[in-house]
């Protein structure tokens, strides 16, 4: 899909603004503070219902104003559907969504209309930090080509949270929480196999990206699923009974499933520049993109923060090139957008936008402009 249309409204430091969007590469340029970033909250606020840059939504809200609004519309160029998103939130919690005039009560409705891929600073934890970025890095994918996996989801956390709080009880014997654990080991098995299955379809796109994007060598995927392989969760889940008793939580099962990223057997974080992680986070969000595109045969969006500064001019080059070869429609901020421009130039892409924000006002730049700033 492809935003053709955005209207802001008490986002942060953007008090009100409108634009058009072109289907390619849009740049968002501007000073520090400027209001940049705020444009990319308010489309992943359209995708997600919340921001990226904080836990609570209401940090989002422009302090002169009580609630935010962001209106979109898009167009499937697919199935050549137009359709709109809406999205209000107030300081005190209540919120709106709307998905072409009707009102939806979940974030996931959202996201299935406007399926994002967001990179920034924090991105490089998907390489360099926990388990807990990769697994939802990779239950995006899942959500987005697997129907039954939300509801499943939900399912499994209210049953994960129900062994949890029956951990908590002084006198909780094996068998009486094994009498609860049938339904709990079905659905980790029925989320263990949606996501294995989804990982062996993507890794094979996984690796092709990162030769494509990247200069690392010898890198391996693997998928773990949260407990030994080779072994029922029912047998483990038994075996860690006092240990899990003890510590009042479940130690086993799909809430501790990860994607292992190594290079010649090592983990790729203690082995792997600051510069060539960048690379590899890049080009697993467009690997990712990728397969959303072959398995739901549209479109998402990829929103990049600061991707100057995150990535050198040779790993640009490949990135843009790529995503423009693959006709997505991208978002991106920087101070400098003049080195974007002239790699772009270089690779004669000429499908992109360029939009000056200042003090949270946002105006369009015409050729004639972006000439005479180049000169």
């Amino acid at each position: 899909m492809y935003l053709t249309r955005l209207d802001v409204h008490g986002i942060i430091n953007i008090s009100s603004a409108s634009l058009t969007p072109t289907d390619g590469i849009n740049i968002f340029r501007g000073a520090n503070g400027s209001g940049k970033t705020s444009l990319l909250e308010a489309i992943y606020l359209l995708g997600r219902g919340r921001t990226f840059r904080s836990r609570y939504t209401n940090t989002l809200i422009n302090h002169d104003t009580r609630q935010c609004t962001v209106f979109g519309a898009a167009t499937s160029k697919e199935l050549g559907v137009p359709y709109t998103i809406g999205v209000s939130r107030e300081r005190k919690g209540s919120f709106q969504f709307k998905v072409d005039g009707s009102r939806v009560s979940t974030s996931s409705s959202l996201a299935d209309a406007i399926p994002l891929l967001l990179m920034n600073s924090d991105s490089f934890l998907l390489i360099e930090g926990g388990p807990g970025g990769r697994r939802r890095f990779l239950d995006w994918g899942v959500f987005h080509v697997e129907q039954q996996f939300q509801p499943l989801w939900v399912q499994y956390q209210r049953s994960l949270q129900q062994r949890n709080k029956l951990l908590r009880r002084d006198k909780i014997s094996h068998q009486e929480l094994s009498s609860w654990d049938d339904s709990f080991i079905r659905l980790s098995n029925q989320i263990t196999e949606m996501r294995r299955e989804y990982f062996i379809s993507i890794e094979p796109l996984f690796l092709a990206m990162i030769q494509r994007l990247t200069t690392v060598k010898d890198i391996s995927l693997q998928f773990y699923q949260g407990w030994e392989e080779g072994r029922t969760l029912a047998s483990v889940l038994e075996e860690n009974f006092e240990r899990d008793k003890k510590r009042h939580v479940t130690s086993v099962g799909p809430q501790r499933a990860d994607i292992k990223v190594s290079v010649n057997g090592r983990s790729a974080s203690d082995v792997l520049s600051r510069g060539q992680i960048k690379a590899l986070v890049a080009a697993l969000l467009v690997g990712q993109g990728q397969m959303f595109r072959q398995k739901r045969g549209k479109q998402c969006v990829y929103l990049f923060d600061d991707l100057v500064s995150e990535l050198d001019r040779h790993y640009l080059r490949r990135l843009l090139k790529v995503l423009a070869s693959a006709n997505a429609q991208v978002f991106i901020t920087g101070t400098d957008h003049l080195p974007l421009l002239g790699v772009m130039e270089n690779e004669k892409i000429k499908d992109f936008a360029v939009f000056h924000v200042e003090q949270g006002k946002v105006s369009s730049l015409n050729e004639l402009d972006l000439k005479g700033e180049a000169q």
